[in-house]
């Protein structure tokens, strides 16, 4: 279970939005923080807009911010409209056919992981996920 380039950048700009106490945040600026390709995050910015993650304003104080309750939303909320399938039966090492039955090299010992990973995903919220980490960790670790 691997995440797309698109989940990660879409993580990425809602703990920076977040950050910044879910003011509306210009998407030129949160690509140069993010350093992430502004046409790339625009694109993500807008899938998040048609499914309700983020909302946005135009004129001189506009940009994107929230529109949910980080208590109520989990990352898999998050991630899902970039993700195709269920994003939790993915091969780690991307082969088609990976079960019990036909496992790959690390199926066994990747299986347990994946489950604390599904748990994260579905069951702790963002709130949780933001408030574990201080501001700095989450400068550090994401926007640079």
């Amino acid at each position: 279970m691997l995440l797309s380039k698109s989940s990660e950048y879409a993580i990425r700009l809602v703990f920076l939005i977040l950050e910044n106490e879910n003011q509306f945040i210009r998407l030129k600026n949160a690509a140069e923080t993010l350093q992430i390709p502004y046409y790339q995050l625009a694109k993500v910015a807008n899938i998040l807009m048609r499914k309700k993650i983020l909302i946005s304003r135009t004129g001189p104080h506009g940009g994107v911010k929230t529109d949910f309750d980080p208590a109520d939303t989990t990352l898999h909320q998050v991630v899902q409209p970039f993700e195709t399938g269920n994003i939790f039966d993915r091969c780690i090492l991307g082969l088609s056919v990976c079960d019990s039955e036909n496992p790959c090299p690390i199926h066994d010992y990747w299986k347990d992981t994946k489950q604390e990973i599904v748990n994260l995903f579905t069951t702790t919220s963002i709130r949780e996920l933001f408030a574990g980490n201080s501001s700095a960790a989450i400068e550090t670790r994401l926007f640079k």
